[in-house]
């Protein structure tokens, strides 16, 4: 290779002088070889990370070797800059600005490298669990590839790419849901004080009520729809929603639903009366700009899903909404398998509970109870009408609402079925 480098340098030896083409050369031969190691450890290292990542954050890594380029070498240049100015900062503070400005250009490149680079929709890949045969083939091939990088080169090679193979396999393999078919499926994902049901047809769709979030259209840094909905999702091998459901338009219900609109994409999200708010009318923008179509469901409709019936108890044709969101704007749903029903009524509060009971047969076995146990909800007449076998309260524990009240649970608890069975009480805290 150095007898490679002295005919290069050689050529340029006329136009540049001798030390100065062996220079170049060395200088263009340790650049060449530093992409290759940079970009060989980036990808080991991808490809190696592949089942962690997708085991405990459900990503794939896609844009670690773009961003480990770029980030590298600002990085190799960001440091010794960095040190130099806090050096010279004890001995003339002027001098020290001159490393600083090289270092802050460099460390300005490094987080616009990762913030252009994360901007690409691929850079952000989600993936769903990966199944028990996907984690035994990726453990296998990395104690193969960790084996063979021993023996001879095109072994070694062989094992990278068996290792690359595995982090491929993590990455793009779409697992089958965790799901039982032939039954309706009501599972209440604990978001505290704020709703989200998940539930699953007999054949197989998937429909998501709700995402929580922050209580009173309060500001959080955590994202129940990132960090909580999402997660249960994925740990159910779940990649995509059929249909996403707002029930009404305040903020412990669709304060985590742009995550979910842009983790699983459904293919349809179900709304009933929204008011004009901002937060609403950035959502629907938000959805339709991902290709989601949104649906208006009223009272009196029913239809087929998935092998279930679904009827639509709330709100009437004719609903009027206000400047702000209200509970008994809620879109109430019951789904109907076979001798198995559910429910779920959202925030709806007496008044709305009234009129289902005197235009609606309601007999469910399980009741989502409405407005989190709140004294506005749960009247006699509806839980009678309802007869409900379990009853499911979403509440924040030691919430300053008081919710489940007392009086809502006694009412639950006197409920008798046609098989003067109690009905069981669950509340997600």
């Amino acid at each position: 290779m150095r007898l490679d480098l002295r005919i290069i340098a050689g050529r340029f030896e006329q136009l540049l002088g001798k030390k100065i083409s062996l220079a170049m050369a060395a200088l263009g031969a340790h650049a060449v070889l530093s992409t290759y190691e940079l970009l060989c450890v980036s990808g080991l290292m991808q490809a190696g990370l592949a089942l962690p990542m997708a085991f405990y954050f459900h990503r794939a890594t896609v844009m670690g070797i773009p961003a480990n380029s770029l980030a590298v070498p600002l990085t190799g240049v960001l440091m010794p800059l960095a040190a130099m100015a806090v050096g010279l900062s004890y001995i003339w503070l002027p001098l020290a600005k001159i490393p600083a400005w090289g270092a802050a250009a460099a460390l300005h490149g490094i987080t616009g490298a990762v913030h252009g680079l994360g901007g690409f929709a691929i850079a952000d890949h989600r993936v769903a669990m990966p199944e028990a045969h996907s984690v035994g083939i990726a453990v296998l091939g990395s104690v193969i590839a960790m084996l063979l990088v021993w023996k001879r080169r095109t072994a070694a090679i062989g094992g990278v790419v068996l290792l690359a193979a595995t982090g491929l396999w993590l990455s793009a393999a779409v697992p089958r849901p965790h799901i039982r078919s032939g039954v309706l499926e009501i599972a209440a994902l604990d978001v505290g004080q704020g709703d989200s049901l998940l539930v699953i047809s007999p054949a197989g769709k998937t429909l998501l009520i709700d995402a929580g979030g922050p209580v009173g259209g309060l500001q959080s840094e955590f994202d129940f729809g990132e960090n909580v909905v999402s997660p249960y999702l994925r740990q159910r091998r779940i990649s995509r929603l059929d249909v996403v459901v707002i029930t009404h338009g305040h903020s412990d219900h669709i304060g985590g639903m742009h995550a979910v609109l842009n983790n699983f994409r459904p293919r349809e999200l179900w709304v009933g009366a929204l008011p004009e708010t901002n937060a609403m009318r950035t959502l629907l923008v938000y959805a339709e700009s991902l290709g989601i179509r949104v649906v208006h469901h009223v009272e009196n409709e029913s239809f087929e899903l998935g092998g279930m019936n679904v009827s639509v108890l709330s709100p009437p044709p004719n609903w009027q909404t206000s400047a702000q969101p209200r509970n008994n704007d809620s879109l109430v749903l019951r789904f109907q398998y076979g001798n198995s029903s559910a429910l779920l009524e959202g925030d709806a509060e007496a008044v709305v509970e009234r009129r289902m009971a005197a235009s609606h047969n309601l007999r469910s076995g399980l009741l989502k109870v409405g407005h989190h146990g709140s004294a506005t909800s749960s009247t006699e007449e509806f839980i009678e009408a309802v007869a409900p076998r379990w009853a499911v309260i979403s509440v924040g524990r030691g919430n300053r609402f008081g919710h489940p009240r007392l009086a809502t649970l006694l009412r639950l608890q006197e409920a008798r079925t046609g098989n003067s069975i109690s009905p069981q009480l669950a509340c997600l805290r």
